[in-house]
Parts: structure tokens; C-alpha cells; sequence
């Protein structure tokens, strides 16, 4: 644990050994907030005022997670001021760290998700036509193109309608039904 060293200033009031010791006792409960470093010391500033009915605590934290937090309270009495202050920087440390190992949890998990792209080299292949021989020599049914159609892993199929002599072309829709092209005369 971080290390917090206190440099207690009186301003209209002396400081004795029983407010100092309280300061102290009081204020190093606030070390546990400081992260894990215990060669790291964070030094903070405690200007105790009094000025007659009144009493007020500041304290200024000095390079706590590279940010300095200044709190402070007055009141009618000491105590409760140094209270209301320890319960604040409580407080306000406690969101500082937890927002500092949040952010470094974040920044480990992102590392972790970074994936290299890798290019690959992309060669244009001709195109090749292929041809392929409509089957205009056998007049079939539309059913029997159907059958055919379905029982291959093309798309489509020319054929000869056998009903009306024409060419057609049967072929599988995106909605999953079949088509049915009619053209002029195969003749």
C-alpha cells in the first residue's frame, strides 16, 4: 500500500498532541485507497482553521492516481469536521481507485481483442465461360424439368416443352419456389 504522508498545518489554533494523533489516526485509514505501490508516497495537506464558534478541516491530496482532490468542512466543532473530511475523501478515493482498475481492466481486455490483419494477397482469376448444351433435343414436361431441377445442385435448367414446343428454362427462387421461363419457338 501506498504510503500518505500528512503535513498538518494549524491556522489559529495550535495543534496539540491529542488533535494530532486523531489527524493522524483518523486520515490513515484513507491509505488503503492509494493503490498497491508501498514505495509510492501521496502527499496530502491538512490546514486545520479555527476562528471563534467555528471550526473547519481542508485537506488537499497531492498525485493520487495523477489527480489531486481537495476537500473540506466547517462547522461548530473540530471533530465532526475531521469526520464529515475523512468520510468525503473516503469516498471520493474510493471512486478514483475504482474507476482507475476499471480503466486498466478495459485497457488489458482491448490489448487482448486487438487482432493483427494479416492481407492476403488477392490474385483476379479469369473468368472462364463454360459451355454447357441446353438439352433442346428431348422435348420433356415442365414437371419432369422440375424433378430434374431439384434433383441436381444447379440452378437452373434449359428444356424443351414438350406441351408447347417452345424453349423454357425452370430455376430455383430465393424465396424457395421455381420459376418458369417460356421463350419463342426452339425450331
Amino acid at each position: 500500500m501506498a504510503v500518505l504522508k500528512l503535513n498538518l498545518i494549524g491556522d489559529g489554533i495550535d495543534l496539540t498532541g491529542a488533535i494530532k494523533n486523531t489527524l493522524e489516526e483518523k486520515f490513515s485509514k484513507l491509505e488503503k485507497y492509494l493503490g498497491d505501490d508501498e514505495r509510492r508516497e501521496v502527499f496530502a495537506d491538512v490546514i486545520v482553521k479555527k476562528e471563534k464558534y467555528r471550526a473547519s478541516v481542508e485537506i488537499v491530496i497531492y498525485n493520487v492516481f495523477d489527480h489531486t482532490l481537495r476537500i473540506k468542512k466547517e462547522t461548530d466543532d473540530l471533530y465532526t469536521a475531521v469526520d464529515y473530511v475523512v468520510d468525503a475523501a473516503e469516498k471520493q478515493l474510493r471512486r478514483l481507485k475504482d474507476k482507475v482498475q476499471t480503466q486498466a481492466k478495459r485497457e488489458a481486455q482491448k490489448s487482448k481483442r486487438q487482432i493483427t490483419l494479416v492481407e492476403e494477397e488477392v490474385t483476379e482469376k479469369p473468368v472462364e465461360i463454360i459451355e454447357v448444351e441446353p438439352e433442346l433435343y428431348k422435348p420433356i414436361s415442365v414437371e419432369d424439368a422440375v424433378i430434374k431441377l431439384l434433383g441436381s445442385n444447379r440452378e437452373f435448367v434449359v428444356f424443351c416443352n414438350v406441351e408447347t414446343g417452345n424453349a423454357a428454362v425452370v430455376y430455383k427462387r430465393k424465396d424457395g419456389n421455381v420459376g418458369l421461363i417460356e421463350m419463342p419457338s426452339c425450331k
